[in-house]
């Protein structure tokens, strides 16, 4: 063995091994492609003597043929080296790998391609009939997953266009915040001091301070603002923010029988998710100063000084939902941290209603205090009999509270040591809003008792049942005497939109195109109406006004041959429409309809 080294021959020598790339007879289409990318060289190397090549070997994709490139280029054609013979038969020498033909640069001769007994027998395995069949099998079905995935990108796409267009943000020229309620106004201003980002507000769910103390109330009360238009729904909202017709692209497939041509387009159905929705503040110039003349509009409406006597009961009802939630928020929360099962259902009846009658004569503080008491029993409890159900402790923690809260009720003078805040539990954003912003009161240690005695005496306004006419309306006053004494029956909110549809509603026939005009003339009074009380006596007074004053509307109107009062159609027509199911309320998937 020498230790000099071979002389490299000259790149013009080289040139002349050059392969001529032969495909074979009958060969795939794609193989053939295959092979000449493979073989096709772009050269030697000028120092070296080295061949350079078009392509790595790693870019070259065989298509499922195969994971040895070499063969399935073998499979396609034949590299032939010009003046060369392979040394076994003699015939003109085909080349089986780049790693042979840098041999031949060498000065060696390796056997050809149809001499190598491994190299044909993977070959015959790369076109098997049976092989290619399998793989032509799962190419289809590879090709029918990617247009499945093309349609299906397509389909969401289409939705973002659905959304972008049905909720293009609009600023109303006068700006004008409609009324709504204590309640509502009260999350609205939470919403916007403390979302993270107001362009838009989003991620509700996840604040680590929840908007509500209830989180199951969070849903509802965001329907209820946008049906009170105090907030709209932003475009940037995700697909999965809205109930679709067909709901998902699979249901909408394989309701066309896997057609990807007869798939139906994605179509809002008119209801959302509102802890998946995005919103904006409507009414104001732009989406900065909208946010700013809301703020604005909130603060100066919930102040106590302007409000009536029925609107400073709704405050403080208000107070009292988010005392009575906090202090079950955390009681769930102590349960939790003691590892013992939340409150069965059967019993969360009965503490919700212990803490609603407690909140209405202790502070927040001294409610902390009984809850801690009941929680702590019920662990001790469980220490104690470690093979009761756990179930059962839960249970006993609950009677405890209940009694401890009837007690504190009872008996004002029972001394309970307050707590001043609670590790990991701050106040929810309604109850920062209410107190720190609104009452300029911790609401820990402010009570019920001491919110009303620091309201302002409230302004007088008239009464809804003061509008009836005299001598008409005996069962129209009873009626609304009702709706008064029952406000979760009924949406106030409805019956402004009903107005709103009435005022513009025409028919095409000729009789309900003279009577139309009559009815939406008398919608339109209705309307602004309500809409010059709302915002003094709140909402539902003015709701309960608007019915009262329909007799004063009397023009006769005739529709499918009955004769009666534009007014009583108009208010048969209204209770019609709001006695329904509140808005609060939601389906069990969590849906809120849009109006």
């Amino acid at each position: 063995m020498s230790d000099v080294s071979r002389p490299q021959p000259a790149v013009d020598d080289l040139a002349q091994l050059m392969p001529v790339v032969v495909p074979l007879d009958e060969a795939d289409a794609e193989l053939v492609v295959i092979g000449e990318r493979y073989w096709a060289l772009a050269g030697f190397a000028p120092e070296l003597g080295t061949p350079v090549w078009c392509e790595k070997v790693k870019d070259i994709d065989t298509a499922d043929w195969g994971q040895q490139i070499y063969v399935v280029a073998a499979a396609g054609v034949r590299a032939m080296v010009t003046g060369r013979l392979c040394p076994q038969c003699a015939g003109p020498l085909s080349l089986t790998s780049r790693a042979a033909f840098q041999q031949v640069c060498d000065g060696d001769d390796p056997a050809c391609a149809d001499c190598n007994e491994s190299l044909t027998a993977a070959v015959r395995v790369v076109v098997d009939p049976a092989r290619r069949a399998k793989r032509e099998a799962a190419r289809a079905k590879a090709e029918e997953r990617s247009a499945i995935d093309s349609a299906h990108a397509a389909w969401k796409q289409l939705q973002r266009d659905v959304i972008a267009e049905e909720y293009v943000a609009a600023f109303p020229s006068n700006g004008e915040v409609p009324a709504s309620g204590v309640r509502e106004m009260v999350g609205a201003l939470a919403l916007l001091r403390y979302a993270p980002s107001t362009s838009p507000i989003n991620a509700v769910a996840s604040w680590p301070d929840p908007l509500h103390p209830d989180s199951d109330k969070i849903g509802p009360l965001l329907g209820t603002l946008i049906r009170a238009d105090l907030l709209r729904i932003h475009a940037s909202s995700p697909a999965n923010a809205f109930v679709w017709q067909p709901a998902t692209f699979e249901e909408a497939l394989r309701a066309a029988e896997g057609d990807l041509d007869a798939v139906d387009m994605p179509q809002l159905s008119g209801s959302f998710y509102p802890l998946a929705a995005h919103y904006y503040a409507p009414h104001g110039a732009s989406a900065g100063k909208a946010v700013e003349e809301l703020d604005a509009h909130l603060t100066v409406s919930l102040a106590p000084a302007g409000m009536t006597e029925g609107r400073q009961e709704d405050l403080v009802a208000v107070a009292r939902e988010l005392i009575a939630e906090e202090a079950l928020r955390y009681f769930t929360n102590r349960l939790d941290d003691l590892n013992l099962p939340a409150v069965p259902g059967n019993h969360s009846a009965r503490l919700s209603e212990a803490a609603y009658k407690v909140a209405e004569h202790r502070p927040l503080g001294e409610i902390y205090n009984l809850v801690w008491r009941a929680t702590r029993a019920a662990a001790e409890a469980a220490q104690k009999n470690p093979r009761a159900p756990r179930a059962h402790m839960t249970t006993h923690a609950v009677n405890r509270f209940e009694t401890d809260a009837q007690r504190a009720t009872a008996d004002p003078g029972w001394a309970l040591k307050p707590f001043t805040a609670i590790t990991g539990q701050g106040p929810s954003a309604m109850t920062r809003a209410l107190f720190y912003n609104l009452l300029d009161s911790d609401p820990i240690e402010t009570g019920l008792t001491q919110l009303r005695e620091a309201l302002p005496e409230p302004v007088v306004a008239p009464r809804a049942a003061d509008t009836v006419p005299e001598g008409d309306g005996d069962e129209l006053a009873t009626t609304v005497a009702w709706l008064n004494s029952r406000p979760d029956a009924w949406d106030p909110y409805l019956v402004a939109a009903g107005l709103s549809v009435l005022a513009e509603k025409r028919e095409d026939s000729l009789e309900w195109h003279y009577e139309g005009k009559i009815l939406a003339r008398g919608a339109a009074h209705l309307l602004r109406l309500y809409e010059r009380l709302a915002p003094v006596l709140g909402v539902r007074e003015a709701v309960l006004t608007v019915f009262a004053a329909t007799p004063m509307l009397t023009h006769p109107v005739t529709i499918d041959g009955t004769t009666l009062n534009s007014g009583t159609w108009l208010l048969d027509r209204l209770f019609t429409l709001f006695l329904i199911p509140s808005v609060e309320e939601t389906n069990d998937a969590g849906e809120v309809p849009e109006e």
